[in-house]
């Protein structure tokens, strides 16, 4: 009986189920949730690397096009260009009127022609109208607003959301639907502004909007892909390798901001007084209050969040609401959304990672200007190598 008895408390004891208690419970979901809070940063580091790796390919790839379009035609293409009326300077042209950037002038050589073709480049590119030929329908308001891949970084966010130009009173002419890219074409280490300018701004010569402006004429701030003319690889003499052809860029913070609108003809989507030298940009990815870039919508940009907030993005802008605006004063600095630096590609094809404690201290002087090692790679040919161990 008492065995009975046994055998029947044994059944009922392995019968029984075994579950976590309470305590037991809390331990296994703080565990995992450790777990998650150490692999968390290990997978978003390794998703920016790839992301940053696939910048850096797609920037390459730009400048090999932009190399076959000088190796076909000659030269490198304007980084914009306007229709100018013999003796016409910057200050009375509509700045948002403008004829194909170079952009637009490779999309044959980044395997775009489509795109390319649906431009009608006898009328500005902020035209909206229809143009009928035998090949079918053009309308630049259709192609601006094609997405390029190759042209984005995957690291910026913003590069998804297109360039609205009636949400500016200073750029209303432009209208609407403008696509975005973050790769810019390195113009001139002086503004975006002619000798007309110039003279008014205590005459110092770092003008550079136009050929005959002081500062590309005198080869002393050219890039290489100025407003209505660009250079040669040949006339590059200060080394293909430690000339900077493109660099990176972040697209605008709100639809009114039309930085990194691939087919607009200004600084959105070149370079222009991004150095040291003007005195108001501390080098590549600038944080903070500093004035780097001065775009049209600058001040409805300042309407919609503080130039603080701006500068917490490296993305200040100005001049901000209150201020009066030249729109031939036009300034765009490198930048990134990669932590430490950003990439710009050489002339020579190559692509450099650019840190941003890179020598940028320099300084504007009419007499003695001060060149730091970032400024001298932004110019062409002024007689200065920098060594490669510099950067």
């Amino acid at each position: 009986m008492e065995s009975t008895n046994n055998k029947s408390r044994l059944s009922s004891s392995s019968g029984r189920k075994t579950a976590f208690t309470l305590v037991e419970l809390l331990v296994v979901i703080t565990i995992i949730g450790i777990l998650i809070a150490l692999l968390l940063p290990a997978v978003q580091a390794a998703r920016e690397a790839a992301r940053r790796l696939q910048c850096q390919n797609n920037l390459k790839q730009v400048g090999l096009a932009l190399m076959n379009y000088e190796s076909s035609n000659g030269v490198f293409p304007p980084s914009c260009s306007w229709n100018l009326a013999a003796g016409a300077n910057l200050q009375s042209v509509n700045q948002n009127k403008f004829g194909p950037n170079w952009v637009i002038l490779i999309l044959p050589q980044l395997e775009q022609q489509g795109i390319y073709d649906k431009f009608d480049l006898n009328k500005f590119i902020n035209d909206d109208t229809d143009t009928a030929d035998g090949s079918g329908i053009k309308n630049n308001k259709v192609a601006r607003g094609a997405i390029i891949p190759i042209m984005l970084c995957p690291s910026d966010s913003n590069n998804r959301t297109p360039f609205n130009g009636s949400a500016s009173p200073s750029t209303t002419n432009s209208h609407d639907g403008w696509a975005r890219c973050n790769y810019a074409a390195n113009a001139a280490l002086g503004m975006m502004a002619d000798k007309s300018w110039c003279i008014q701004y205590n005459g110092l010569p770092h003008c550079c909007g136009l050929p005959n402006a002081p500062g590309w004429k005198s080869n002393s701030l050219r890039g290489v892909m100025g407003g209505n003319v660009a250079m040669r690889m040949a006339e590059i003499s200060d080394g293909t390798s430690y000339t900077i052809l493109l660099g990176e860029i972040l697209s605008g913070l709100i639809p009114a901001d039309p930085r990194g609108a691939w087919a607009r003809g200004d600084a959105a989507t070149s370079l222009w007084g991004h150095g040291s030298y003007m005195g108001d940009c501390p080098g590549p990815n600038p944080r903070g209050i500093n004035g780097c870039d001065n775009v049209p919508s600058c001040q409805t940009l300042g309407q919609t969040m503080s130039r603080a907030e701006m500068g917490e993005y490296g993305m200040d802008c100005f001049p901000y609401a209150g201020v009066s605006y030249t729109v031939s004063m036009n300034q765009h600095e490198v930048k990134s959304m990669h932590a430490g630096g950003a990439h710009v590609c050489l002339c020579d094809g190559s692509v450099q990672w650019i840190s941003d404690f890179i020598d940028s201290v320099g300084s504007i002087n009419a007499t003695n200007p001060v060149f730091s090692v970032w400024d001298r790679l932004n110019l062409s040919s002024d007689g200065t190598i920098v060594p490669a161990s510099a950067f």
